[in-house]
């Protein structure tokens, strides 16, 4: 499985606007001069996440994109099914859009769709923000609250 340069450049962006700060919108042309990706093909992503509910925009003068909810919380899997949905290792996954003439002969097929589910579950657990290298996350409130209170557990 490969991700496909879109589904790329959706992280790439996702991570940088996760970097900026929340109340700032930052437009499409600034986005693609900072991250040097074409602007016609970004402003494709950029539609493709907004229609997913990832990110939000704002028109006007001081308009863009920003993120939605935090890094955090937006699973690999919502970012691989806003860009490259449907997300299948093969096609066969779903049997009802298969076209495979050995569909019915298929040996593998049952295997497939496990490790479909296991990956696709794997995506679940991974967030946009363990992209984030590790020296720019902000602590969490759990590591934040341990410095506060060395007594605390954790």
């Amino acid at each position: 499985m490969r991700l496909t340069r879109e589904c790329d450049y959706a992280f790439v962006v996702l991570v940088f606007l996760a970097g900026e700060e929340r109340t700032r919108a930052i437009s499409c042309d600034e986005i693609a001069s900072l991250l040097s990706i074409p602007f016609d093909f970004l402003a494709k992503i950029l539609q493709r996440l907004a229609r997913a509910g990832l990110i939000g925009s704002k028109q006007g003068p001081h308009g863009g994109y920003y993120l939605l909810r935090a890094a955090s919380e937006i699973p690999f899997a919502d970012v691989f099914r806003a860009i490259d949905d449907p997300v299948r290792l093969v096609e066969c996954v779903e049997v009802e859009s298969c076209r495979c003439p050995r569909l019915s002969v298929c040996a593998i097929i049952e295997t497939m769709r496990a490790l479909h589910q296991k990956v696709m579950a794997g995506f679940d657990e991974v967030t946009v923000a363990d992209l984030i290298p590790a020296s720019e996350r902000e602590p969490s409130p759990v590591h934040a609250r341990a410095r506060l209170d060395p007594a605390s557990p954790g």
